[in-house]
């Protein structure tokens, strides 16, 4: 089988979609999975729709992809105050659901929760209670899933949301994970693993280069990647777009969002 690329929570950010694209393609790696959140906090969602769609388009759910759903299904939805437009949430979705083309948003609307991909599973958030879109931020929380995972017997699963690049199993298996680098493990047959693929648009682990994961089902290897991309040119749009401030400084290390606060007199 060959490798799979899975990226997650692109988040309508077209910089970094583009340098993760070009680095998947270094990589030689033809299939790419998508897991979720494509819209929401950027300045393209329509765009980056659009790109999902040309590369095939195997894309689950996100909660911010449901939002947007939601909103232009009923703008009744929104919040009744005005603040809610300094809000990156609620900001984000509504801007997608405004300039979203009927077709990407039809498309966007029939998205799955689930993908079943050799040696494994992609969704979102979780497996258990999907439609809360729970966060798996520690063992505890990710131990509902990965009973999940043992019981349907659906392999390793893959999952965006929280926008980090981190790896769940209960050490009490009696088959675990093997580290072979910082960034690769290897994860032998019959083992239970939450693997959370990071984030292309919006990373929150402390490197600030778009995050995303490989997947070689034959070698059973797991490997998380960080591509560098122009951070700046999607602040700059995220304000031309009229979306908040806070969008665009979570890109941005700590001089470049003081530098940016100055350049835009926000």
């Amino acid at each position: 089988m060959p490798r799979i690329a899975i990226l997650s929570d692109v988040h309508a950010n077209a910089p970094a979609l583009a340098a993760v694209l070009r680095a998947v393609a270094k990589a030689r790696v033809k299939r790419i999975v998508w897991g979720g959140d494509i819209v929401g906090y950027g300045a393209s969602p329509d765009a980056c729709v659009t790109r999902v769609r040309e590369l095939g388009g195997e894309c689950v759910m996100g909660n911010h992809d449901h939002y947007t759903n939601d909103i232009r299904h009923d703008r009744s939805v929104l919040p009744t105050h005005r603040e809610w437009r300094k809000n990156p949430v609620w900001a984000g979705v509504e801007e997608a659901a405004r300039v979203l083309s009927e077709d990407n948003a039809a498309w966007l609307r029939n998205l799955p929760d689930q993908l079943q991909i050799p040696g494994g599973v992609v969704a979102h958030a979780a497996l258990h209670q999907p439609a809360e879109w729970p966060y798996l931020r520690s063992l505890d929380a990710a131990l509902p899933t990965l009973d999940v995972l043992r019981e349907t017997a659906r392999g390793i699963g893959f999952f965006g949301h929280t926008h980090r690049q981190e790896l769940f199993y209960n050490p009490a298996e009696t088959v675990t994970p093997e580290r072979i680098s910082t960034t690769k493990l290897h994860l032998p047959e019959g083992s239970v693993c939450a693997v959370l693929v990071g984030s292309v648009g919006q990373p929150r682990d402390g490197d600030l280069r778009a995050g995303w994961t490989l997947w070689d089902s034959d070698t059973r290897v797991v490997e998380f990647r960080r591509t560098a991309y122009p951070a700046l040119e999607a602040a700059q749009a995220i304000i031309a777009a009229d979306l908040p401030i806070e969008s665009a400084l979570r890109l941005l290390d700590d001089p470049s969002a003081r530098d940016f606060r100055q350049m835009t007199g926000l």
